[in-house]
């Protein structure tokens, strides 16, 4: 008997005023989620000869890779949701020009409210409501609430529909049964040309989703805008096995959406998702110039470290 699917996109309503996470909290997540690793990985074998190759697609074409998967990122499994097959997928024009326009319009109203970050980075995390306050964070729900304000309703509903559109989305091609929304899903800003003043502000380094966030199961990333338009640098790349890859980052020629060594050139609207294990180390470059966007929706398998916050 086939079973019934049961990929919970949508948990319980949690409005954006509800949350209870002091300062000191709020900054240890992040203190530990955007620190970065430098240590070498051992990795999973790279991508299968019989599998769909890096480079398949020019341009602005949407492409899928596969890479064996590093079981030991993914215990303990849980069936209907544990990956089966690890992936680097890269999806062309997943959001509209209204869609894009309002979450970067929600990133900057959320990341105001603390004033953005000392250095290069500013993050507004809509699940705990963390948002850059200098070399601190603040819980922007908190702030809000006692001003008796709140996030705009209408952006709030179009960020809840891009989220269970890619939650969907994932469940659909890989076949899951279960999926939950995780923690943190956030907006990130980066802005070219500025100091690092703190840890958090060295984005560039490589590190591993399971390790990084700890219930990181699948990986999204939402393209705000656009590489070579926008901004200058901040390619996404996946690193070569045991290496930072840093030495080298002149990538201007590079022309695929996944070329080799696996670089990604963002465009406004698309998404990127992968599995967020040993086999898929990642950083992003400098960016050099210019205003970097996009917002990094989390995927788990474990229903108890569930993001339960909704916006609709």
């Amino acid at each position: 008997k086939k079973k019934k699917s049961h990929v919970r996109t949508k948990l319980c309503s949690a409005r954006n005023g509800e949350i209870d996470n002091d300062n000191r909290k709020l900054l240890t997540l992040f203190g530990v989620a955007f620190v970065v690793a430098v240590a070498a990985f051992v990795l999973s074998p790279s991508p299968s000869p019989s599998s769909p190759q890096a480079g398949i697609g020019k341009g602005n074409s949407s492409a899928l890779v596969f890479v064996g998967c590093s079981e030991n990122s993914y215990l303990p499994a849980v069936q209907g949701c544990t990956p089966t097959q690890c992936f680097r997928e890269y999806v062309k024009g997943f959001a509209n020009e209204r869609e894009v326009s309002d979450l970067i319009q929600l990133a900057e109203e959320g990341m105001k409210v603390g004033g953005g970050g000392a250095g290069s980075v500013s993050i507004f995390d809509t699940a705990s409501g963390a948002c850059s306050h200098g070399e601190q964070f603040v819980n922007a729900y908190e702030v809000l609430k006692s001003q008796g304000k709140s996030l705009n309703d209408s952006l709030l509903r179009t960020f809840q529909a891009v989220i269970d559109r890619v939650g969907s989305t994932i469940a659909k091609k890989r076949g899951l049964e279960v999926l939950y929304p995780a923690s943190p899903t956030f907006f990130s800003r980066i802005e070219g040309g500025s100091k690092a003043v703190q840890i958090n502000d060295e984005y560039w380094h490589a590190h591993v989703d399971t390790r990084q966030y700890g219930t990181f199961i699948y990986t999204s990333l939402l393209y705000l805008n656009t590489h070579g338009e926008d901004y200058k640098g901040g390619e996404f790349q996946f690193v070569s096995p045991g290496g930072d890859d840093e030495e080298n980052d002149d990538i201007e020629g590079a022309s695929s959406p996944i070329d080799a060594p696996s670089i990604i050139h963002p465009r406004s609207g698309n998404l990127l998702i992968f599995t967020s294990g040993e086999e898929n180390p990642h950083r992003v470059r400098k960016v050099r110039e210019g205003v970097r966007y996009a917002v990094t929706i989390s995927w788990t398998c474990d229903e108890s470290a569930a993001n339960a916050r909704r916006f609709s």
